[in-house]
């Protein structure tokens, strides 16, 4: 819970910056979203924690705290890949490029080259 109850504050005083400063523009609608969305997960795991210390034989609230914990950390890598300047790799992207390799291939033949 302790977690939890540090998150929110720290992603309200960010929100409140991002409020105060008044920079409207499409990366800081994103980063809007990005906090909205880790104020629902710390939420969550609030909530959840006091299900665990109201009942702790059931490891259901234990189980949804534990998914949420690898989920931020998946967020974590994903962001400090960005940070980083490491190269831009989606699921689309790469959907997109193996179909369009495979219509070249279908397209030519022998996988020869194009002349």
């Amino acid at each position: 819970m302790t977690v939890a109850a540090a998150g929110l504050a720290f992603v309200t005083a960010s929100l409140l910056s991002l409020i105060r400063l008044r920079q409207m523009r499409w990366g800081t609608l994103r980063d809007v979203l990005f906090l909205l969305g880790l104020i629902v997960t710390f939420v969550i795991k609030l909530v959840q924690g006091a299900d665990v210390i109201a009942r702790p034989a059931d490891s259901g609230a234990v189980n949804t705290i534990a998914i949420l914990v690898v989920v931020c950390f998946l967020i974590g890598i994903a962001r400090s890949w960005e940070l980083i300047g490491g190269p831009s790799i989606g699921i689309r992207q790469e959907v997109t490029a193996l179909v369009r390799s495979q219509e070249r291939g279908t397209h030519n033949p022998g996988n020869e080259e194009p002349p």
